[in-house]
């Protein structure tokens, strides 16, 4: 019987609070000096996707996310989840995450973060930062798994552009009937490719990344559906309500491996 070592930390399921142990790091490598290779046009196809969830003050998308793990036998084992996901700039988030049929509301609010299943009736509250960028660095800061974060910061680009090494315009491609554009860029820490529609409405359409530092190189690969850059959203979607039967627990962070 195998055993996972790197765990959905933040679907916190079933509990709310337990997690997998920790993916064991590769022995650093000696660092090599790169020579950077980066097609102005990656960037530019890059920017032009970017700039309309970035400058966007509401929107909507859902993701379906697998992620690789490395079970102790040394075997690849792929975890998979759904996540709903409401953003309103600058300080609230609304994501429901979906895995095996459990679901755990993320309720980011001014002033708290609140974590909620609904099956357990079992919460967690930590205080928040000012502002959703600030919340992402904080959490994955805190080794927290959340994939999809970075898509959500209203910096997404700038912080990609200062980290890759190389990026490259693989060409236009089909996925599953769609047409896209495909890019690959590689970072210290990651290589990783981006298919994005282009047009007056470009997306974000599926991500793939390797992690570099972890053994066995795990993939994560997201794919985004549904995007709303301009939703309609009720003045509750981003404010936890606590059940009369919710029982609150402690929070435990993560424990590393992303």
């Amino acid at each position: 019987m195998y055993r996972l070592r790197h765990g959905l930390v933040l679907l916190m399921l079933p509990l709310l609070a337990a997690s997998l142990p920790a993916q064991k790091k590769q022995k650093a490598q000696p660092q090599q000096e790169v020579t950077k290779d980066v097609d102005p046009l990656s960037l530019d196809v890059l920017r032009a996707v970017a700039q309309p969830v970035e400058q966007a003050q509401t929107f909507q998308v859902k993701a379906r996310v697998e992620e690789e793990n490395l079970g102790t036998n040394g075997q690849i084992i792929s975890l998979f989840h759904t996540v709903d996901i409401t953003v309103q700039r600058p300080d609230k988030m609304h994501m429901i995450f979906r895995r095996r049929g459990q679901r755990v509301d993320f309720y980011g609010e001014p002033g708290k973060i609140t974590m909620y299943s609904p099956d357990t009736k079992l919460y967690a509250t930590i205080p928040a930062k000012s502002t959703i960028d600030a919340n992402v660095a904080d959490l994955y800061a805190k080794d927290f798994d959340l994939p999809v974060g970075q898509f959500l910061r209203s910096d997404f680009f700038n912080i990609v552009q200062k980290v890759i090494d190389t990026g490259y315009v693989i060409g236009r491609v089909k996925v599953y009937d769609e047409d896209v554009h495909q890019l690959a860029f590689t970072s210290p820490d990651a290589d990783w490719q981006l298919w994005v529609t282009g047009g007056e409405t470009p997306r974000f359409v599926r991500c793939e990344i390797v992690n570099k530092n972890l053994e066995g190189k795990p993939r994560t690969t997201i794919q985004f559906l549904d995007w709303d850059l301009n939703p309609t959203v009720s003045a509750d979607e981003f404010t936890f309500t606590k059940p009369a039967d919710a029982i609150e627990i402690s929070f435990m962070p993560g424990t590393g491996g992303n």
